[in-house]
């Protein structure tokens, strides 16, 4: 019986043969999609959209600039029902109605509580005598964290926690007391430090005078004194 011993050729390609094999069981244990930022792995949002809700205020039967108690049961009929309050904001369009009329409006809002900020023309036209009250407001509306979706990738261990603080977002949005906030903020000339500066006594150069000590110092001697300590 003979045999024929393998050629360098032969041998060579069945080491070719082999190193592929070996590749393709590495390839089989790699991540086999390319990490990228998901749906479920986006950070959540709280959505703020600003909201206009009007009312058209008729004119008096009897032509005059003053409001009738018809008038101030229409308007305030309408600001409890869309529960008008802090962060809303009042702006009149009447182009043909007088000055004396205008005023008399912003007064009964400012007494209800509520920002008036002037007249704009906003809109459609009013009807000749008419006045437009546009009350504006911004309104959040929260993300929803309870939609948790399967995640595709295979290495499911290795991803980012889904929608890690939402909670704390939504949690923001329902908080605040105007959610124009969450997207204009406020000015920072009303700090802490600067109201409890208004509230120290100031000495005659005009620098806040530091409180005095001594009383408590007097004191904390006496305890001492009484108790024989040091």
């Amino acid at each position: 019986m003979t045999t024929t011993k393998p050629t360098f050729k032969t041998a060579l390609l069945g080491k070719a043969a082999l190193l592929g094999v070996a590749i393709l069981g590495l390839g089989a244990c790699s991540q086999t999609s390319v990490p990228q930022l998901a749906e479920h792995e986006t950070v959540m949002r709280n959505s703020v959209e600003l909201v206009r809700l009007p009312l058209e205020i008729r004119s008096e039967a009897n032509g005059e600039d003053a409001l009738s108690s018809d008038t101030y049961a229409q308007i305030g009929t309408f600001l409890d029902s869309v529960k008008a309050g802090y962060g809303d904001v009042v702006i009149f369009d009447g182009p043909e109605a007088s000055p004396e009329r205008i005023a008399a409006l912003e007064d009964f809002i400012r007494i209800r509580g509520i920002e008036y900020g002037g007249t704009s023309p906003l809109g459609k036209a009013p009807i000749t005598g008419n006045v437009m009250l546009y009350l504006e407001r911004y309104v959040v509306t929260t993300p929803d964290c309870n939609y948790w979706p399967d995640e595709a990738d295979n290495q499911v261990r290795n991803n980012q926690s889904s929608f890690l603080g939402c909670t704390n977002t939504i949690n923001l949005g329902l908080m605040v007391a105007d959610p124009r906030d969450l997207i204009a903020g406020r000015s920072s000339l009303n700090s802490t430090r600067s109201a409890v500066d208004a509230l120290r006594p100031a000495t005659k150069s005009g620098t806040p005078s530091t409180p005095s000590t001594s009383g408590v110092q007097q004191g904390v001697a006496n305890v001492n004194s009484a108790t024989g300590g040091n």
